[in-house]
């Protein structure tokens, strides 16, 4: 009896100290020689886990943020590029470089000193091929709706696939930002004897071949796990439509099943990554800016339809496209993945797809010139500037003070209404009820000429993501219309005119007349 009351003292003693051992604190779990770890003067820091394959060689494993003075944030459980897709314009020929060739393994090209001259360079096996450096504070980025100035991580590689060399870039921003790109170099690949074929052109000191145009699509594969599990993230989709009045407003779409989505420039829309279903939950946005070029073949690739995509996480599903090539058993591209599965309380995943078309140039031989491409994922509720972060609600902009205006008719009306932002958000704005031939564009610059008198009361409202404000003033215009050009007869008051100019001119030059015979006759007399 004495060693059971024994025994379950110690189980309990066991059980008591487990409970008052301190957490663990959030970080990457891997072997040193595989941590990247950046702690910027800001005091934020990125911390993650990377590794090599051969098929789409830098692959970046639990990825964590700290933002300054602040508690780590697991962001991405892995992310990867999953496919480069070639497609050329003569439909032809469509390269999967990925699944086909590889870009790790011996087309993972070996870099020198030279190729990272600010930065060090980390083994892959046994040859230096990945580039660490850190930029200063004097760079950043620039988006469609902002611009940052702040340090940054970037990691980058070079693969060389064919005639291209790929530089496969991932840029970790001081201020929780996140940018994986890829610039496309090397030399020109397919070419035509017929140079009489749509699909390229004909290039200086070469006038027998046509160079071929092609599209390369780039598709990244990001395994969010924002916070603390894994299984609650939700997706949203942001747009702005455009009304009949020429108004935009804002909705809102909280998806509950897999998605493919196209990018609609018309609609403006952003995607969203959700911590979990709260408002003030952190975030991570997708803002699509590089929409120009874009790649469909539907009735051979059914996927190339669309640009984003969100799915259940499922290890079967490691590549975009010709995923059966390495899994006989699971399906073959993304837009198969996207089964109408519920994605609520599920690790998601998300593949977005970035297209650049080239058209070849003379300045391409022999040696291009580097094309970039790729995009932003901006933090949301993860810093404690932003405006929408738990105890700091969104603040309405306010419109700056608006006083009566006055104008002729025709005038040339260059005017700016302006407004404030205590949380720095970007800014549009729209009037109603301007006097006609005027009109405003969503910077608040009134132009144009009135072309009619009256005195209007004009109503201005500026918005921000969440909130907006209105104000008006009145506006009058003086002046008559402008007179309408005449044919025919002359109005009553031109001819009197005309007709007392004739007179006067005939009276003056009677004066003459009579003041000469009169000198002529005193002469003779």
């Amino acid at each position: 009896m004495t060693i059971v009351k024994l025994s379950l003292s110690l189980i309990l003693l066991c059980w008591l100290t487990l409970l008052v051992q301190p957490a663990s604190a959030a970080e990457p779990t891997c072997a040193a020689d595989a941590r990247i770890t950046e702690v910027f003067d800001n005091g934020a820091t990125w911390d993650m886990c990377w590794e090599s394959r051969i098929r789409e060689n830098l692959v970046l494993s639990d990825v964590y943020y700290t933002p300054p003075d602040g508690e780590p944030l697991r962001v991405l459980s892995s992310a990867r590029l999953s496919q480069l897709h070639v497609a050329y314009d003569d439909s032809d020929v469509t390269y999967n470089d990925v699944t086909q060739y590889g870009l790790g393994g011996g087309y993972l090209l070996s870099l020198t000193p030279q190729d990272c001259p600010q930065g060090t360079l980390l083994d892959v096996q046994t040859r230096p091929a990945l580039c660490r450096w850190r930029t200063k504070a004097d760079t950043g980025y620039r988006t469609s709706t902002s611009s940052q100035k702040t340090q940054s991580l970037n990691l980058f590689s070079v693969s060389q696939v064919g005639a291209y060399a790929y530089i496969v870039s991932w840029t970790f921003y001081a201020n929780g930002a996140m940018e994986p790109g890829v610039g496309a170099t090397g030399a020109l690949q397919r070419s035509s004897d017929t140079t009489e074929l749509p699909f390229g052109r004909v290039l200086q000191g070469d006038p027998d071949t046509l160079w071929l145009s092609h599209t390369h699509n780039y598709y990244w594969r990001l395994d969010f796990d924002l916070g603390q599990s894994a299984t609650d993230d939700v997706f949203a989709e942001t747009r702005y439509e455009l009304a009949a009045d020429g108004t935009r407003s804002r909705q809102v779409d909280v998806y509950k099943t897999e998605q493919a989505r196209r990018i609609d420039p018309a609609r403006q829309a952003v995607w969203e990554i959700h911590e979990n279903a709260q408002p003030d939950s952190a975030a991570y946005l997708i803002e699509p800016v590089r929409s120009g070029h874009r790649f469909e073949r539907s009735e051979v690739e059914p996927y190339s339809d669309y640009d984003f995509f969100v799915t259940v996480a499922n290890d079967c599903e490691r590549f975009a496209s010709q995923n059966a090539r390495f899994n006989p058993d699971c399906l073959n591209n993304v837009l198969q993945f996207v089964d109408g599965q519920s994605i609520e309380n599920q690790d998601l995943v998300v593949w977005h797809r970035v297209s650049f078309h080239h058209v070849p140039r003379s300045e391409d031989q022999r040696h291009m010139h580097t094309h970039w491409d790729g995009f932003m994922m901006k933090p949301r509720n993860v810093l404690a500037g932003t405006s929408a972060l738990l105890g700091q609600p969104n603040t309405a902009p306010v419109i700056d003070p608006l006083t009566p205006r006055t104008n002729k008719v025709g005038d040339s009306v260059h005017a700016d209404i302006s407004a404030s932002d205590t949380d720095d958000d970007v800014l549009s704005f729209t009037a109603d009820s301007l006097p006609p031939g005027l009109s405003m564009n969503s910077q608040g610059h009134i132009h144009g000429e009135p072309t009619a008198t009256g005195n209007y009361s004009v109503s201005v409202t500026v918005r921000d993501d969440l909130d907006q404000s209105s104000d008006t003033f009145s506006w009058n215009i003086t002046g008559s219309e402008p007179a309408r050009k005449r044919s025919g007869s002359m109005n009553l008051h031109g001819l009197v005119t005309l007709c007392l100019l004739v007179l006067l001119r005939y009276i003056s030059q009677g004066a003459r007349i009579v003041a000469r015979h009169q000198t002529v006759a005193n002469a003779q007399g």
